[in-house]
């Protein structure tokens, strides 16, 4: 399937609201985790929406899955976070499986681009 642009992808989309919702989820952290598990949180979902744009932008396909595959690791760095923030109790069990699903969706979803990419 072809895009106009990155942000058509349903795979960004869904990225882009996690961003939005780690934004949210963090605010709420201690303020001594700022420069902790705060940062390190929002830049893992920020990796998530900006390396699926930089595929995009690839010309050839072992560039783009590259760029998809790093997209895909952040990912489970991100569940790797959202589980310490869970059990730090920063978050309740609830926002730790809302997170979880829509971690688990952008990782679907990049499995089928990387796959589609590397049969063609």
């Amino acid at each position: 399937m072809s895009y106009e642009d990155f942000t058509k992808m349903p795979v960004w989309q869904t990225g882009f609201q996690l961003v939005l919702d780690i934004y949210k989820m963090t605010k709420t952290f201690p303020a001594d985790e700022r420069f902790g598990l705060t940062s390190d949180t929002r830049r893992s979902a920020n990796s998530i929406v900006h390396n699926i744009a930089e595929g995009f932008g690839r010309y050839d396909a072992k560039d783009k899955t590259r760029f998809y595959k790093i997209s895909r690791g952040s990912v489970y760095e991100l569940m790797s976070q959202i589980l310490v923030s869970h059990g730090l109790t920063y978050i309740n069990a609830k926002t730790r499986d809302n997170l979880m699903v829509h971690c688990k969706k952008i990782i679907g979803e990049l499995n089928a681009i990387i796959r589609t990419l590397e049969k063609g």
